[in-house]
């Protein structure tokens, strides 16, 4: 596939509890880029911190200018408060954010209750 083509990516976060996954998919879904927090050898809770959102998201954006990509589709998944940060990372950035969406799954009433044993 030629990557030379490509007007607009998909970046799709994944929050999990101990790491951050990041992957650039073309508008098809293919996989064209990954990284994640634990690739750079941090290990525990450091792979959520500040600095490895930012160097994580500052390998992205080099791949994004390597193959001159201009529009960015942001796709999150999980539940974490890093969400804002990368948000803020990527709107300082050069690239144009077409769309932002949550994908974060909630439990709309929680499993049924147990039913009670009558005697």
């Amino acid at each position: 596939m030629l990557k030379n083509n490509l007007k607009s990516v998909i970046l799709v976060i994944i929050f999990t509890s101990n790491n951050i996954l990041y992957t650039l998919t073309n508008t098809e879904g293919k996989v064209l880029f990954w990284t994640s927090a634990g690739l750079r050898r941090t290990k525990g809770t450091k792979k959520i911190t500040l600095t490895t959102i930012a160097s994580s998201i500052k390998i992205i954006l080099a791949y994004l200018n390597n193959f001159k990509i201009k529009n960015i589709h942001l796709k999150f998944k999980g539940l974490d408060k890093n969400k804002k940060i990368v948000l803020k990372y990527m709107k300082q950035s050069t690239l144009n954010i077409l769309s932002i969406t949550n994908n974060s799954m909630l439990p709309h009433n929680g499993c049924k209750r147990t039913k009670l044993r009558r005697i």
